[in-house]
């Protein structure tokens, strides 16, 4: 099951469609004109200090960097990654879902994660998992795409007693980010689009995602 999948199965327990936190696929129209957050509580480097970049005790995340350099939007997709697994294996997602603006548009924020700013979990994931950057595709100087390769093997409900190693671990999923102005004046990159799995990579990468997430559980 994939990143999206699994937290979509949480979120469709509670309403919504598609897991950790409303992944979109492909065939969906094209989004309107991003926004960004007005008038934030946080700064935005406050906001990022507060993601667990690595994972937690529960679900940490192993990062590959080997794809790519750590660019601006490369980080930001990492840091938006990193925050869905954040929600997957917490139990209270309030405080989490609060900080949601420091990482995606007012467009997918309002439609994905508003909705859930008062949901508990008693049954949330667990890890570890794997990341890779696969590739960046620009689309202007103001978008672009982020792929990721995400080993899932071990990534399961914590209820799951009888929980083996899946046989297809690897999901390639994409993260469209957009730089855009936000409440304090600067321009931030942020995730306005999460396609997972992402069909239109799926040929250029699905065979090297395979081959790399097959890693042992520490």
């Amino acid at each position: 099951m994939s990143t999206s999948k699994a937290l979509a199965t949480t979120l469709v327990t509670a309403t919504v469609a598609l897991t950790l936190v409303g992944c979109t696929s492909d065939d969906q129209p094209t989004p309107p004109a991003v926004t960004s957050p007005a008038a934030p509580a946080l700064t935005f480097e406050e906001a990022y200090q507060q993601v667990p970049m690595d994972g937690t005790a529960r679900l940490p995340i192993t990062w590959d960097l080997a794809g790519a350099p750590d660019s601006d939007e490369v980080l930001a997709a990492r840091r938006s990654l990193a925050y869905e697994y954040w929600i997957g294996q917490s139990t209270n997602w309030a405080p989490v879902i609060a900080i949601g603006r420091y990482f995606y548009t007012d467009r997918y924020y309002e439609q994905f994660l508003a909705p859930f700013t008062t949901t508990t979990s008693n049954n949330p994931r667990t890890g570890p998992v794997w990341s890779k950057v696969m590739g960046v595709e620009q689309s202007g100087t103001d978008q672009a795409t982020v792929t990721f390769c995400t080993d899932l093997g071990y990534w399961h409900d914590t209820k799951d007693t009888d929980f083996t190693v899946r046989e297809k671990r690897g999901t390639v999923q994409s993260y469209v980010m957009e730089n855009v102005e936000s409440g304090d004046g600067e321009r931030h990159w942020l995730a306005d689009r999460v396609l997972d799995p992402d069909s239109d990579r799926q040929a250029k990468y699905s065979t090297a995602c395979t081959k790399w997430a097959k890693h042992d559980k520490p």
